[in-house]
């Protein structure tokens, strides 16, 4: 029951963001909103466990793209630095905004998840250094172009477009791996 009410209130915070309420998630269960409080205390509560899943999934991911064989280094790092969770590649700016609004503790978590998480993409990139990969550079000011690339999605005033986080993230990649020149 447990693994269903978080389920729901996934599918939920896609359609409706999280003001979606625990009298609606217990009728798209069928149970009553007592049955939700057997498992949980309150909805601060699921939202608590959805964001730690959420960061255990995408370290989960993390590991496997880092001890990929047939992924070229470059490739590793790209796909670590666009890492989201499935269930999470259609989210779109204004669901962080929420979050940070209605869900300040647990946009913390995640937020801190995402400014000090580093271990994995440091250990590739100085290994892409190392072998001649990537160019010498300050791997700090790499991960804070990152971080305020990030930053800025996260507001959705400052940006119209219409794509998901997911789609961003690769744009930002691209941008950040690639840099903006023609290759001559």
């Amino acid at each position: 029951m447990k693994a269903r009410i978080i389920n729901e209130s996934i599918f939920l915070i896609q359609k409706k963001g999280f003001t979606f309420t625990t009298s609606e998630l217990a009728t798209n269960l069928g149970v009553s909103k007592r049955k939700i409080y057997e498992y949980f205390s309150s909805k601060e509560q699921i939202i608590e466990v959805i964001i730690n899943q959420l960061i255990m999934e995408i370290k989960e991911k993390e590991k496997d793209i880092a001890q990929n064989e047939n992924l070229h280094l470059i490739e590793k790092v790209r796909q670590i630095l666009c890492c989201t969770p499935e269930q999470f590649e259609v989210m779109d700016m204004r669901l962080l905004s929420e979050l940070k609004k209605h869900y300040y503790k647990q946009w913390e978590t995640l937020d801190y998840f995402l400014k000090k998480e580093w271990s994995v993409v440091m250990q590739l990139m100085e290994q892409g250094i190392d072998d001649g990969l990537i160019r010498p550079i300050n791997l700090q000011v790499f991960i804070d172009l990152y971080l305020g690339a990030i930053n800025q999605i996260y507001e959705p005033i400052t940006s119209q477009s219409r794509q998901t986080f997911r789609e961003k993230l690769h744009a930002i990649m691209d941008i950040l791996l690639n840099g903006i020149t023609c290759r001559q």
